[in-house]
This record gives structure tokens, sequence and C-alpha cells, in this order.
């Protein structure tokens, strides 16, 4: 008997499994997977996601892993180009792109250092209930290991976008715009000294970011309607995609792809009721956005958070759905400002006048360089650089 299980041990369930045992409870954290093993995922750390891996006593694994930090960032919008960093949170200002085959490993490790029980290589076929709560899960051993039932008063579904646990609880769906982008990446050693950058495009965006020993990851996103076109000459596309960077193919060129194009169009934009008489969904589960800005694990990392404090709270005397209810309040108060980023940059419209202006006249001032890259982070609300009364003061500041 536990008192959490926590179905999904990547970066969302992995950080909270830790989190709890951390805390004194007993928890079980289950995975169709073993680790080290790999996922379709973005792979940044914005700031507020590095501080709280270095909050949590884990960046420097990650240094030791290989992958670097990353103190400069490109920001090329087409006729304007700016360089810099977003502001930092708690003295963290630089970010990550680790693969996930090291992150997720590196929080598995701390999660089972903390006393959690790791249940790998097991599929979760359905939510256990008893007096209308849900009470455990069964599921069953990969290749021929035999069935499994694990118990516990909580169950946290945090098993992705097509959650096991979400469809069993008949958690419901709000706020949700349908997917508007379809995206593939893939990783190429021997380009060199590569810088990470973000170039969007009418109807494009390429994602260039150094990750771990030596590699580079390179993204690129089409707006959703192309995805048939796009994925019959993939290789096609992708280079066609690199020629509207200039130099960008010829790096490429260069080196070698190490791996196959991984990618997807199913990037739906949404919200689930996320806790119920005796579970609670997590991440990707709970949430889910277009990956253009690279907000999922630095969302997931808050919602683990948040998760966190209320399964204390309600272990510390406070009734078990009054504290667990506050989370999912929390959750989406914090995340609407990425949520409307994301929603925005995945359009990928073309660049207003009234834009190409604003972002000419931000180039010269450092401070509203900090700013706009502390929006792509998640650390600064979108408003508070691109209102109105902002843009005009930018405006006339270069006019100054």
């Amino acid at each position: 008997m536990f008192d959490v299980i926590v179905v999904g041990a990547r970066c969302a369930g992995a950080s909270l499994a830790m989190l709890l045992a951390r805390g004194g409870h007993r928890v079980a954290v289950v995975d169709r997977a073993s680790f080290p093993s790999d996922t379709m995922s973005t792979h940044f750390l914005w700031q507020r996601a590095a501080f709280r891996l270095r909050d949590w006593g884990l960046l420097d694994r990650l240094h030791a892993r290989g992958c670097a930090p990353i103190e400069q960032i490109t920001f090329d919008v087409g006729p304007v180009q700016m360089s810099g960093i977003g502001l930092g949170v708690e003295g963290q200002t630089a970010v990550y792109c680790p693969r996930r085959t090291v992150l997720d490993t590196v929080l598995v490790e701390a999660a089972v250092e903390a006393g959690a029980e790791l249940i790998d290589g097991v599929v979760v076929d359905d939510v256990v209930w008893a007096d209308g709560r849900a009470s455990g899960v069964r599921g069953r051993r990969r290749g021929a290991g035999g069935s499994l039932s694990l118990r516990a008063p909580l169950v946290v579904g945090a098993d992705g976008l097509h959650s096991t646990v979400a469809r069993r609880v008949a958690a419901r769906v709000y706020n949700h715009h349908p997917p508007l982008t379809c995206v593939y990446y893939s990783y190429w050693s021997g380009l060199g000294d590569v810088r990470a950058s973000f170039h969007a495009r009418t109807g494009q965006l390429i994602l260039v970011w150094p990750t771990n020993d030596g590699l580079t990851c390179i993204y690129v996103g089409w707006p959703r309607r192309e995805f048939a076109r796009v994925r019959t000459d993939l290789d096609r596309s992708f280079h066609a995609a690199l020629d509207l960077v200039p130099g960008l193919r010829d790096t490429v060129a260069s080196g070698h792809r190490e791996q196959r194009f991984v990618g997807t169009a199913d990037l739906p934009n949404q919200y689930r009721t996320s806790v119920g008489p005796g579970w609670a969904l997590l991440g990707d589960a709970g949430h889910h956005k277009d990956p253009s800005t690279g907000m999922g694990i630095a969302d997931a990392f808050l919602s683990a958070d948040l998760l966190a404090e209320a399964i204390h709270s309600a272990r510390a005397g406070r009734p078990v759905d009054d504290a667990l209810g506050d989370y999912p309040r929390q959750r989406d108060q914090l995340t609407a400002n990425g949520f409307e980023l994301a929603l925005n940059t995945a359009r990928l419209a073309p660049l207003s006048n009234g834009l190409t202006a604003f972002y000419r006249a931000a180039a010269t001032q450092p401070e509203v360089v900090e700013r706009i890259f502390g929006v792509l982070g998640g650390s600064v609300p979108i408003r508070d650089v691109y209102s109105a009364p902002r843009i005009a003061s930018v405006l006339a500041q270069a006019n100054a």
C-alpha cells in the first residue's frame, strides 16, 4: 500500500515522485519504459525550469552529463535579429536544451534516491475504484511478466497527452484549440560552435539548439494543414525550410544527422479537469500546448511543485479534496500567459509592419531585448512587452 501512485515517470511524474518522497510520502512511480529512454518532446529548460532543477539540487547533474548552459540566444524574425537572454529567475539566467534520455534519467534517479519505488516496464490499463474514489491501478508487465495491481488513496496521471488515467476518470477537456502546427526535428553532429537561435518566418518556425554531447537539435514547424505534404518528402521539406535562414543549410550539410526525424501533427492546445475523488492529472495529461515556445517542461516542473504542495498540505491535516482543489486553479492562472503566447506563435502569421517597427526599435534597447526574451521564456507576461502603451514607449524611445 502506497500513499500516492504516480503513473508516468517522465519529467512531470518523476519530479512529483521525488518531491513527495522527499516529504516522507510512500510513492510508487510506474512507467511503461525503462530508463534511460527517449521520448518525443521539446527540449527547452527556460530560466524558470533551470531554477527549479537548481533548487532541487539537480542542475549540476545535468552539467555532468554533457549539457552545457546556453547564455545567449538569437531571436530572428526575418527583417530584424536580436541576441540576448531573458531576465533571470532567482539569479538563474542560463537556459538548457537537454535530451530527454538525460533529463528524465536524472529525475528518475533523484526520485529513487529520495525513496520512491520505480516500477518500470509496466503498462497501466485501468484505475481501480472503491466507494466512488480512485484507489489504485491495474496493469501488466511488458512481455510475459503478468499482471500488476497497486493500491493508494491518490492516483496521479502523469502519463502524457493521451493519458490512460485521464480517460479512465473521464477528465473533461476545456479551453481547447485544435492543432496549429506540425513539427519534425533531429540531431546533428559536427556543426561546430552553433549558437542557440529562434527563426520565425511566415508559415515556418526553425529552432536551432545545442544539446548534449556536442549534438545540435534542429526543429522545424509548419502549419498543420501542410502535414501530408511535408511527410510525403520529409527530407526535402526540412531542408527547404533551412534555406529560409541564410547559411543554415550549408552549416547543416557540413555535419552528420545522427538519428531519424521525429515529429507529429498531434499537438492540441487544451486543459483538462485535473482533480477528482482520489485522482489528479499532471504535466501533458492535464495541460498541453503547441511546442513552438518550448514551455512544456517548465510548466511540468511548475505543476509538480504545485501538486506536491497540495498533497503535503493534505497530509498535514487539510481535507484532501479541498487541498487538491487549489492545484488546478493555481496551474491555470500561472500557465495562462504561456498558453496565449503558444497560440500566437503557432499561428506562424506574417510579421505586421507595426511589429517590425517595434522589433527594430527594441533591438537598440538592451533592457527591452531582455524583456522580449523573458516573454519567450515565460518569466515576463506578454502584456508587459506587447501592450499598446509598452510598444508606443519603445518606439518613442527609439525616435528620441
